[in-house]
């Protein structure tokens, strides 16, 4: 059976950086990853382009440019906040940088002031790992119907 839209996907994977920078593995889950696979299962968009149509005990490893990883900081979201949105005390300038995490998870995600408006900063939300080339080992594992 081979991976195909609708089909329940077991997946070991490890993801890194060109320069070797672990991204994230399975291996460091406890167990390995099942998923529907499709468009919106949650893998970044080349990651499904490459392991369509691998079959079980299928291996390979490739590299996924910024766009079809996790984006360029140019594609990335942009929203006006107020100055209230901000820590106080802190000077805010184009170019400046802020971190957040994301209530109730584990994630983080970069803010980085592209323009001010009157009392307004134009910002752009980026992915902690946009505008890196990801280096991906993959494995399949199992491919099922969802049925089963």
């Amino acid at each position: 059976m081979r991976v195909e839209e609708g089909k329940l996907v077991t997946l070991e994977y490890t993801i890194t950086t060109t320069t070797g920078e672990l991204i994230e593995s399975s291996a460091g889950r406890g167990t390995t990853p099942k998923f529907a696979f499709g468009p919106s299962c949650g893998l970044p968009p080349g990651l499904i382009s490459r392991i369509k149509g691998m079959a079980e005990d299928e291996e390979k490893e490739f590299d996924l440019p910024p766009e079809e990883a996790f984006g360029t900081e140019e594609s990335a979201p942009m929203r006006e906040l107020a100055r209230n949105a901000f820590p106080s005390g802190v000077e805010l300038k184009i170019g400046a940088m802020f971190q957040g995490d994301l209530p109730g998870t584990e994630l983080s995600f970069k803010m980085k002031i592209v323009g001010k408006t009157g009392d307004k900063y134009l910002v752009r939300y980026l992915h902690p790992h946009a505008g890196k080339t990801l280096r991906i080992k993959a494995k399949v594992i199992k491919v099922e119907d969802l049925a089963n």
